[in-house]
């Protein structure tokens, strides 16, 4: 198949990702092309993946990603809201133009000049893949009004938990879990006994660094922080006065390669999410490489690990519950961890999902 893949804008596809709805638009490219499909990603400057097709898109400095950390709320109608939704109506233009090049428009960036212009084209058909539960109000009512017109884009999400956050707007036509390539990331079957805790994600409020932090004290354990600074008030005001001495070491943010390896020599990977967590890609890497999980039981963590097998579902804020699990961490089998994530969260049963979805609304490619 001829497959546009639209990635978000706000950062390029390129190592290290910024979240995990860029590292599965790089995954899903690249093992697209891999069985053979034509594929041609539109990304923002600066994107690189080996032998993909990528249309650049020049991307002025005032759009940046939102944040999520907040009650739910519109997204200010600033310099930057507004230069991104020009990009979106002149891509969704051009490809208008350029509709007889493809069999099928995936977009992946959530933003509601994305839904919105997607509505140009009528000739092929639209997917949308939300990685983000329903925390913005215009893009809740986005959805909601292109439902009740009947518009036929089609919706998919990452998680059960993640389509229920939409209940009130709009239905989804599947739940497709992301995958991972599992022949690139090592297992290790045992760790030291000193092995650090880590907390693996991007540094904002939403991830739960504070409980991470907290937690790792409290069991006397020393905890490793990687990932990038998204919200970089929340990191000098909140976390930078906590990073000191030899308990909590931040490491910045790590390619694929190099976080897959520290994941693989952790006790265990600290989640304690303080939102609808969409899916949770970083728990899912570090099952991959044997590591368990232990997670506050919001969003579709319970849907990630499971319970006593692969780690700990704690009740949210509960630091003394997830300190306890961290001296129960003996009890979980490192072996169960990787075989959990083979079973449910390939990089080929996604693909396979998103194929299947694809010659269903283009039966005659």
């Amino acid at each position: 198949m001829r497959i546009a893949l639209i990635a978000p804008l706000v950062t390029p596809i390129a190592q290290p990702f910024v979240g995990g709805a860029q590292a599965l638009v790089a995954e899903l490219a690249t093992g697209l092309h891999r069985d053979g499909h034509q594929v041609t990603l539109f990304a923002r400057e600066g994107s690189i993946l080996p032998d993909i097709v990528i249309e650049q898109i020049a991307v002025p400095e005032s759009v940046v990603p939102a944040r999520f950390s907040g009650p739910p709320q519109e997204r200010p109608a600033d310099a930057g809201f507004f230069a991104q939704a020009n990009l979106f109506l002149d891509l969704f233009l051009r490809l208008k133009q350029r509709q007889h090049e493809f069999d099928l428009v995936h977009a992946h960036a959530f933003d509601w000049p994305a839904f919105a212009c997607s509505t140009l084209l009528d000739q092929i058909p639209v997917v949308h893949t939300i990685h983000l539960p329903a925390v913005t109000p215009e893009i809740n009512d986005c959805l909601r009004v292109l439902n009740q017109q009947g518009h036929p884009l089609t919706l998919v999400t990452v998680s059960q938990a993640c389509a229920q956050s939409y209940a009130d707007y709009t239905p989804f036509d599947r739940v497709i879990y992301n995958g991972l390539n599992l022949s690139a990331i090592p297992y290790q079957e045992e760790v030291a006994t000193d092995a650090p805790l880590l907390f693996a994600g991007r540094i904002t409020p939403e991830k739960g660094v504070e409980d991470a932090i907290a937690i790792a004290e409290q069991a006397g354990v020393r905890l490793l922080l990687a990932g990038g600074i998204y919200d970089e008030d929340y990191y000098q005001q909140r976390i930078k006065p906590r990073i000191q001495g030899n308990q909590v070491h931040y490491l910045g943010q790590l390619p694929h390669a190099d976080l897959w390896r520290l994941m693989g020599q952790a006790r265990a990977l600290l989640f304690p999410i303080s939102w609808e967590e969409p899916f949770g890609l970083a728990a899912v890497e570090a099952m991959a490489t044997g590591t368990p999980i232990i997670a506050y039981q919001r969003g579709a963590a319970a849907e990630v690990l499971a319970n006593g097998e692969t780690g700990f579902l704690v009740t949210p804020g509960d630091i003394a519950g997830a300190v306890k699990a961290v001296h129960n961490l003996h009890t979980l089998s490192r072996a169960r961890c990787r075989a959990h994530v083979e079973r449910h969260f390939s990089l080929q049963s996604m693909l396979t999902a998103y194929e299947q979805l694809y010659y269903s609304l283009c039966p005659k490619a």
